[in-house]
């Protein structure tokens, strides 16, 4: 994302963009994917086989996570700054979380793919190892599954051609790594910077409706198991049954990353709670993304009595 320098510059300087745009993050992005179908089978059949790459998703979360850093760093500088931004600062928080966690939940189909979910799984090991403790690694590490002791893109290329193959997915990566903010096609995931605030505020000011999240996970939930009973399975059906399973998620995601605003919430977090744990047949992995996923939306709460903790109210 290309954003001004932000070293010297100060929140009460940013010349914010006064007409809003659409902010659409990476899990709620997905649903523009579910296409009219004959049946709701066929529709998560052709939805996960139409799943985005990891790519372009890893750009905008680091570019989320980025401009939450500088919005830190100007608030230390301008610290009565602080109740103006913050509601920025929770939708970048929410922006940035969501990616990283649409980058551990999708498939990977390709290198490009495999490269982004193998250096951010890393990344998250890494951070763990060093600021977490005993429980948070171990719930990375099932998140983030086995990966190879050593990584097979540092593999030195062999001759020529491997090597200008290798400088062109490095020249691709890096340029995904850097999005622009473009006008995509309605209900697409952008990357949003610190002069579109006033289009973050409202972003976060509209939370998801959790309840209604939650309905529409049992549902597919029920198409899901329905199909897991059929024995053996012909590839539209095990596409369905993955399509089912990453939309489901994604809606859970959604549900443990927006802090509760009430107890209507409350009660459809600590319900998809339940739900996620008594899943015993689904990969291990999704449960941990929910975890981690909570904890965040816990973080997000913690920090305003206008939200609720769920702890507190278990």
């Amino acid at each position: 994302m290309n954003t001004p320098n932000r070293r010297d510059l100060l929140l009460s300087t940013i010349a914010i963009e006064p007409s809003l745009l659409p902010v659409i993050d990476d899990l709620a992005g997905l649903e523009r994917l579910v296409p009219q179908a004959p049946s709701e089978i066929e529709g998560l059949a052709i939805f996960r086989n139409q799943l985005p790459g990891l790519l372009a998703v890893r750009g905008r979360a680091d570019a989320h996570a980025g401009e939450v850093r500088s919005m830190i760093s100007m608030i230390a500088r301008e610290p009565d700054q602080v109740e103006a931004w913050i509601d920025v600062v929770n939708a970048l928080t929410i922006l940035a979380n969501a990616a990283n966690l649409t980058l551990l939940l999708l498939p990977v189909r390709s290198e490009d793919d495999g490269w982004a979910r193998e250096e951010f799984g890393r990344y998250l090991l890494r951070h763990a190892r060093r600021n977490g403790e005993g429980e948070d690694l171990a719930l990375v590490q099932r998140a983030v599954g086995a990966l190879p002791r050593r990584s097979a893109h540092l593999t030195p290329p062999a001759g020529a051609e491997e090597i200008s193959e290798m400088i062109t997915a490095m020249a691709r990566r890096v340029g995904a790594l850097q999005p622009r903010l473009v006008t995509t096609e309605p209900g697409a995931p952008a990357a949003y910077p610190l002069e579109q605030a006033e289009s973050l505020k409202s972003y976060f000011a509209a939370a998801p409706h959790l309840a209604g999240l939650l309905d529409g996970v049992r549902h597919i939930f029920g198409l899901v198991d329905a199909l897991r009973l059929g024995g053996d399975q012909p590839e539209t059906t095990a596409h369905a049954i993955e399509g089912g399973l990453v939309l489901a998620y994604a809606r859970l995601l959604r549900i443990a990353l927006w802090p509760a605003r009430d107890r209507q919430d409350v009660a459809a977090k600590i319900s998809a709670r339940d739900l996620v744990r008594s899943r015993d047949a689904d990969p291990d992995r999704l449960g941990a993304l929910w975890e981690i996923a909570f904890n965040q939306g816990e973080t997000v709460a913690g920090q305003s009595c206008r939200f609720l903790n769920i702890a507190e109210q278990d």
